[in-house]
């Protein structure tokens, strides 16, 4: 059951690379909208976050100690913020797409919300 953690913790820190990368990658072009990379690394560490989560708890009942539960009131802000970074990629895309122009201020909303879930999850 750690091999599988440690595989989706790995998964989980491609997609906030993915994520945040594309976010930075466009820091100096002159047209920001959200790419597909960026949405599919918020959707890829959306699902191995909750694989993490699901799989913690097996784990605390083998050893409480070496593997603790995780905060339930982190887990669901972190939750709540990449599923807002989802809903915002989704609906500047659609609009992207219809309009042939980026979105600068959702490229930004996203962006900031990623650097904000890194945070949460380094202090919190």
């Amino acid at each position: 059951m750690e091999a599988v953690s440690n595989v989706f913790l790995v998964l989980h820190f491609i997609g906030l690379a993915a994520l945040f990368g594309g976010f930075l990658a466009q820091m100096t072009s002159a047209t920001k909208q959200i790419t597909n990379g960026m949405l599919h690394g918020a959707l890829l560490s959306l699902i191995a976050g909750i694989v993490l989560v699901g799989v913690s708890y097996p784990l605390n009942d083998q050893d409480s100690t070496a593997y603790p539960l995780y905060d339930n009131s982190k887990i669901s802000v972190k939750l709540l913020i990449v599923a807002a970074i989802l809903i915002i990629g989704y609906t500047s895309k659609r609009k992207s797409k219809n309009s042939g122009q980026g979105d600068t201020a959702a490229w930004a909303t996203v962006g900031l919300l990623a650097l904000t879930n890194i945070i949460i999850a380094v202090f919190w």
